[in-house]
């Protein structure tokens, strides 16, 4: 009798132990989804401009001050028009719960890194093999 009334609770403890520690991380909420998806389409609507001075100094940091100016404006031009289009595109699909589509998520994240997409708006996967020298 006394067996049973130490088997009991024990098992009851191991059971609820072992189940919240194979719990899964709490995801944010949907409101939280929603708000942040929102505030990155705005940040990226009207801090696009930013995208020609980051690409001129990315630009001249890989190549010599020419052609980092005339090469990097006409690359942050072109990043200005993704990161407006895929900030409107967030806006509108903001009640849908998603990853944002441009990396860095927002341009003062790392001002050095050079803008990419998400995958899907590849044609084929980017590879990750550099070309030989």
């Amino acid at each position: 009798m006394i067996d049973k009334a130490i088997k009991l609770p024990v098992f009851v403890i191991l059971l609820c132990v072992s189940t919240f520690s194979h719990a899964e991380p709490e995801q944010d909420s949907y409101a939280e989804q929603f708000i942040s998806k929102s505030g990155n389409a705005l940040a990226n609507i009207t801090t696009g401009w930013l995208e020609v001075p980051k690409n001129i100094y990315i630009t001249t940091r890989e190549t010599n001050i020419i052609y980092g100016f005339i090469g990097g404006t006409g690359m942050g031009i072109f990043h200005l028009a993704g990161r407006i289009a895929t900030g409107v595109f967030n806006l509108i699909t903001a009640p849908i719960p998603s990853d944002p589509i441009v990396n860095p998520h927002y341009i003062w994240n790392d001002f050095g890194t050079k803008t990419t997409y998400a995958v899907q708006f590849y044609l084929e996967e980017p590879s990750t093999e550099t070309a030989p020298q």
